[in-house]
């Protein structure tokens, strides 16, 4: 509704202020009338209620009179009927005195009518309800008969077993409320006539005043307009003398400011990009040199990695069957455990290195491992390892555990995992390693004792060391994280006080 709002014209917003103008005139004199109305029914109810309040008393006065006049009469007379007779004459000389409109009634204990001085006679049900209340001690009811609506007061003599009272209309002062109403009615039409004079007078000045202004203000703004259209082409400036009110001269004020600013900075812009253009031809031709050269660079690196590689896989091997033919024949050496040793940790390198190169040209297809028999034996192959670094590797591997993964992939898992273990652990320490199904899952799990972990959210980072002064690439774990994360192997590190481990949980079949 806002934005709306917002794309309104000048025209537009002040036919809608007059509009509101006149529903705001207009809902002032509904609410004025209003008022007028609540206190004329206030008016009529304090009438409606002193006129009932006066017959009450009119009609109460005329009963009293009758009772006093029944009980002086009544030891005058030797027979009822002489005295019902009486009590008739009373009825007619109390009502003597003018007043037409109050009736008196006296019945006896058997609902007989006495004395009815001018309505006609009661119906049973409403002589039923006359003597319900007087049984009670007396009051008023209130009863329709015929076209009218009469007040009646009850009053009842044991002694004489007379019930007697009075009633009297009660309609007589509709006469009274309908003379207010008519200048009620004419209180409110001139009021009315009055707001609509003032209305129509205001809605004339403000259809003048705002043709007037209107014309003037559209007629600036057109002309803001069509300057600004050619500001935008020529950068020529508003003229200030055509412009008269002051809210539009500081616009235009402000404008000529604008378009003088923009010119100078479109002046530096195109300056700016004519350099900007040969900057750019310069940067991108030094661009494609060093492209091109980091491209043979990296030909050269790679080409150098796998020359290195298989230069390294030659001499390790020729010393690995060297030792053990020379362990077949002989005694076990010291000094060829400690190079054997040496040269499995050199072979781990080798192995990282080989896998980093070739693993996005080759598929690793999976395979059924005898997963138990497999780290067996790569326990077995780092034993040296750990002797020659004051270590002892203990094995917990439950039997027949079996894994479909690839084999190169678990070598590489179960190599760095140890290899790990072994390079971080304090001295004349054990490694476990187990092997075991939880919850169907098979878990490897591989502890040491040794430094604290800082920085478990690293661990697996690319050339992240956790301890520099030992050495390594910091290659091993993110290699470890990669194949886990292609295999859904997940990872748990868990650092306590001096005891690390390191938990991979493996999906698998027992067999």
């Amino acid at each position: 509704m806002f934005k709306k709002w917002q794309k309104r014209s000048i025209n537009q917003i002040n036919m809608y202020a007059i509009f509101l103008a006149g529903v705001f005139a207009f809902a002032a004199a509904f609410i004025v009338i209003f008022n007028e109305y609540l206190d004329f029914n206030k008016e009529v109810a304090q009438i409606e209620r002193s006129f009932i309040q006066n017959q009450k008393t009119q009609i109460i006065k005329k009963t009293k009179i009758l009772e006093k006049l029944i009980r002086y009469n009544y030891e005058s007379f030797h027979s009822n009927k002489e005295f019902e007779s009486k009590l008739s004459q009373i009825c007619k000389y109390i009502l003597n005195d003018g007043e037409e409109k109050t009736n008196l009634f006296i019945f006896d204990n058997n609902k007989r009518t006495i004395c009815n001085s001018k309505m006609q006679e009661f119906s049973l049900s409403i002589k039923d309800r006359i003597f319900e209340i007087a049984n009670k001690g007396g009051g008023f009811l209130d009863i329709k008969y015929g076209n009218r609506k009469y007040m009646i007061y009850i009053k009842k003599i044991n002694k004489l077993g007379l019930v007697y009272g009075g009633d009297i209309s009660i309609d007589d002062f509709k006469q009274t409320i309908e003379l207010k109403r008519i200048a009620y009615k004419n209180k409110i039409a001139g009021f009315v006539l009055k707001i609509f004079s003032l209305t129509l007078l205001l809605y004339i000045i403000s259809i003048i005043k705002y043709r007037f202004y209107t014309k003037k203000l559209s007629k600036e703004l057109k002309y803001i307009i069509d300057s600004f259209k050619v500001a935008s082409m020529e950068y020529r400036p508003i003229n200030l003398s055509k412009i008269e009110f002051f809210e539009f001269n500081q616009i235009a004020l402000h404008a000529n400011d604008m378009i003088y600013k923009i010119k100078n900075k479109n002046r530096a812009l195109v300056l700016l990009n004519e350099d900007l253009g040969r900057l750019v031809e310069e940067k991108t031709e030094e661009l494609r040199k060093s492209m091109e050269k980091k491209k043979e660079l990296l030909v050269y690196q790679e080409k150098f990695v796998r020359n290195a590689i298989h230069e390294i896989n030659t001499p390790l091997s020729i010393i690995l069957i060297n030792i053990e033919l020379y362990n077949l024949k002989f005694e076990k050496n010291n000094y060829l455990a400690n190079i054997e040793a040496a040269v499995k940790v050199l072979e781990n390198i080798y192995g990282d290195l080989g896998y980093i190169v070739k693993k996005d040209r080759v598929v690793y297809e999976k395979n059924m491992i005898n997963f138990s028999l497999f780290i067996s034996n790569r326990i077995e192959y780092f034993q040296d390892v750990a002797r020659g670094n004051d270590l002892v590797l203990k094995a917990e591997i439950d039997d027949n555990i079996f894994i479909l993964f690839n084999e190169v992939q678990l070598q590489r898992l179960c190599d760095n995992s140890i290899s790990n273990a072994i390079k971080y652990s304090f001295a004349n320490e054990v490694i476990n390693v187990k092997l075991y199904e939880d919850d169907n899952l098979f878990v490897l799990e591989v502890s040491n004792k040794g430094e604290k972990i800082k920085n478990a959210d690293k661990l697996f980072e690319k050339f992240y060391r956790e301890d520099k002064a030992r050495g390594g690439f910091g290659l091993g774990l993110n290699i470890v994280k990669e194949i886990c994360d292609t295999n859904d192997v997940k990872i748990i590190v868990v650092s306590e006080g001096n005891i690390i481990t390191f938990k991979y949980f493996f999906s698998g079949v027992i067999s």
